[in-house]
């Protein structure tokens, strides 16, 4: 039975039992769609609640007509309510307008009855619609992403891939249907597989980087989630993977990490320490410079790793130095402009303490703070101060040696002219003496002074040793005392060094003064020679290959010993531990000075109250050992003839050298400057054959004067006299023939004899 027989004719005539009218009625009349029964007309019998309350219909209204359908949909209605019999039919997605203007989007079930009636059923199709579109979308926009989707069922075989699989791995969809999800995940993975169904076993989502394998056998890494799918009775139907190729973010990660590596490893590099901190002056980041310094440095005190996130000035206890660095850290904060700070630690170290700006896109983000020991560089600026200092008082020493020089070759040469007359009475004679021996010995002063300089001449020969050794000897024993003893322990056969022959006896014999001094009460002396081999360390110090054999000479004493706090210092020029007017502080700086200058060094054993032992190591030099020169002292004046300028601008220096040169038979002329020299030269009419000049004087030097008058009269010998000569200068003088040097200050028949040798040398020499 059909509900169109629950209805009454026109005349009231039902068309339906009274049996069955009751529940038909309140189906038709409760149903949740709107329903409608209609006439072939259209004209509209009967509707029910849900048609009245959303589409305000009501008997006598007709459904084809008075705007209720929207398009074609109204023609398509028509044909199916004129039908007399037939199946249901269904309109689908029909737009229905409502009374309140709202389309009403629904599926129309026209149902034809016997009596030329239609029952029309108007079902809601807006959310299946709305779901229609959305899987519409979600399916889009799975087949745009470039991302892969996979769906599996319960055993994680492959039931759906996007296009995006097949770009991405060169597997066809097809190929990949029906499969395991892990079958294109290299052998290495299985891990990894095991992981993510476990995961999805337990109800966990897995999320973790795989390697997948293309179908050309490359790989590329991918980031994948898989996420279980239920159905409604919580049974797992199958899996959802998505997989993000990370091939570029990977790239990307390696090269910010091997940029951060860098970056640290540069930060980290760097001399000290360096702590960045933000606006707030909290620590943000810090390099390991921290590690390599103490745990006070740089006004902080550290108690182990610095706290990211806690105030730097937290770890600066001194209340005063804490307020000095925030005023630097808010000065660079406000200004933009570097700070730096100095300070001593408690432990006599020095550092420096720079703060910086941290900026970021133009703005100033926060602060650096480096920390650097200066202790080093203070050092070194310190031995660049005594060095300075050194060098002024080498100069000084020099300028010294050399007025000094001048005043001793008036007082010698005078003394030594008059002790060559023989009618001088005895008493006389004892007195000039005693007078030449007291400027003999400050003439030795004066070559302390140049030694200490380095700008006396030094004479390198090959010598041995153990004959220096018994020279030191002879000269230390007249200032021995009675009650210390000398002992003497050369070694067994030759030991040949290369030095010059005043320094090295100087050497032996400036110990042999301090050890007398060392020992007041008396004691013993021993001067020993050894050839040793050197060890490593001391292979070291002059640069030679360990098992190098050197000279070993050794000066011991049983004195008083060297306080462990003065032995650093005992070379140190000027420095001297006697009463005064008992030292001048120059014997070991010379000492030194003439070993190193050999390529030798010194080492020193000494203990208070036992005695010290000066070790003196020198290269050995296994050459011929050089003949000693003539040193036999003439006491006569080697004679000559010759027309000789003197040129000094010391009247007592002048008027002496003038007087011994007549003596000696010379012609003789005299300038006190080279500008009085050149323009005597130029006024004479006879030839001078020889320039005798001092090296210092005021406007040209000597060797300038010398320069000048040679290339005005290139025949004219030359004679330049100078404790104090530049070893540059000394260097260019060596190239100029007819030239002789004359060390100040000078005895007579030295300086006659160099005369008559010079002005006797070949023309062609000149």
């Amino acid at each position: 039975m059909t509900a169109a027989h629950q209805l009454s004719d026109d005349a009231g005539t039902p068309l339906v039992s009274p049996a069955h009218t009751g529940w038909w009625r309140h189906l038709f009349v409760e149903s949740e769609d709107a329903q409608i029964i209609c006439d072939r007309s259209g004209a509209i019998r009967e509707v029910n609640r849900r048609a009245a309350k959303v589409l305000a219909l009501g008997s006598g209204s007709n459904v084809l007509s008075g705007g209720l359908l929207i398009g074609a949909s109204a023609a398509k209605l028509r044909d199916l309510v004129a039908r007399d019999t037939g199946p249901t039919e269904t309109l689908s997605t029909v737009g229905l307008n409502c009374p309140s203007g709202v389309c009403l989007v629904a599926d129309l079930q026209v149902t034809p009855f016997d009596q030329g009636c239609s029952l029309i059923a108007i079902k809601d199709a807006t959310r299946r619609l709305r779901l229609e579109t959305h899987t519409q979308r979600l399916l889009a926009a799975i087949d745009s992403t470039p991302d892969v989707v996979l769906l599996t069922d319960a055993e994680f075989r492959i039931t759906f891939v996007n296009p995006a699989f097949e770009n991405a791995t060169g597997h066809t969809i097809e190929d990949s249907l029906g499969r395991a999800l892990d079958f294109f995940q290299p052998a290495g993975e299985a891990a990894k597989t095991r992981d993510y169904k476990q995961a999805v076993a337990n109800g966990f989502d897995w999320v973790g980087e795989v390697l997948i394998a293309r179908q050309d056998g490359s790989t590329y890494p991918v980031e994948m989630t898989v996420s279980a799918i239920h159905d409604r009775n919580a049974q797992l139907t199958g899996v959802v993977a998505l997989q993000r190729d990370v091939s570029a973010k990977k790239k990307l990660q390696d090269e910010l990490l091997l940029e951060r590596n860098f970056v640290r490893s540069i930060v980290n590099s760097l001399d000290g320490a360096l702590y960045t901190i933000d606006g707030r002056l909290r620590i943000t980041h810090f390099n390991d410079g921290w590690q390599k310094l103490p745990p006070e440095h740089g006004w902080l005190r550290l108690n182990g790793a610095p706290e990211p996130g806690k105030p730097l000035l937290d770890y600066v206890t001194d209340g005063t130095k804490r307020a000095e660095l925030e005023k630097a850290f808010r000065l660079v904060l406000a200004e933009g402009r570097p700070q730096e700070l100095q300070g001593m630690d408690s432990k006599g170290r020095h550092w420096t303490m720079t703060v910086f700006p941290w900026h970021h896109e133009g703005k100033i983000r926060g602060l650096i703070y480096k920390v650097t020991d200066n202790s080093a560089f203070m050092n070194i600026q310190n031995q660049l101060f005594e060095a300075q200092k050194l060098q002024t008082l080498g100069a000084l020493a020099a300028g010294v040696a050399h007025d000094f020089n001048n005043l001793l070759l008036a007082i010698r040469g005078n003394v030594g002219l008059l002790l060559m007359d023989p009618a001088l009475p005895e008493n006389s004679r004892i007195r000039l003496e005693q007078a030449d021996q007291a400027a003999a010995r400050a003439s030795n002063l004066s070559q302390q002074l140049l030694s200490f300089s380095r700008t006396s001449d030094e004479k390198v020969s090959v010598l041995d040793f153990n004959l220096v050794l018994k020279e030191a000897a002879e000269f230390a024993k007249r200032i021995l005392r009675g009650r210390t003893t000398l002992e003497l322990k050369p070694a067994p056969g030759p030991v040949t060094v290369s030095m010059d022959a005043t320094r090295a006896t100087q050497v032996l014999l400036n110990l042999c003064v301090n050890a007398h001094d060392a020992m007041p009460q008396g004691g013993t002396l021993t001067i020993s020679n050894e050839v040793v081999t050197l060890d490593e360390a001391q292979a070291v110090k002059v640069r030679r290959p360990a098992g190098t054999e050197f000279l070993r000479c050794r000066v011991t004493d049983t004195g008083t010993g060297i306080p462990p706090e003065v032995l650093p210092r005992i070379f140190n020029p000027f420095f001297t531990t006697k009463e005064k007017g008992k030292g001048t502080g120059l014997g070991l700086s010379i000492v030194h000075g003439a070993v190193t200058g050999a390529g030798g060094f010194i080492e020193i054993e000494s203990k208070v109250g036992v005695g010290t032992t000066f070790h003196i190591y020198l290269p050995l030099d296994h050459g011929p050992v050089t003949a000693p020169g003539d040193t036999e002292f003439r006491a006569r004046l080697r004679r000559g003839t010759g027309r000789v300028l003197v040129v000094d601008d010391l009247d007592l220096v002048l008027e002496f050298a003038a007087s011994f040169l007549k003596q000696a038979g010379y012609e003789v002329l005299t300038a006190t400057s080279a500008d009085a020299a050149l323009k005597l030269l130029s006024e004479e009419t006879e030839p001078v054959n020889l320039l005798f000049t001092d090296y210092t004087m005021p406007g040209q030097n000597g060797w300038q004067l010398i320069q000048t008058a040679r290339e005005r009269w290139p025949k004219m010998r030359c004679l330049l006299a100078s404790g104090y000569i530049d070893d540059t200068e000394r260097t260019e003088m060596a190239q100029c023939a007819g030239l002789r040097i004359l060390n100040k200050p000078y005895d007579i028949s030295e300086a006659t004899k160099a005369i008559a040798e010079v002005l006797q040398e070949p023309l062609q020499q000149a």
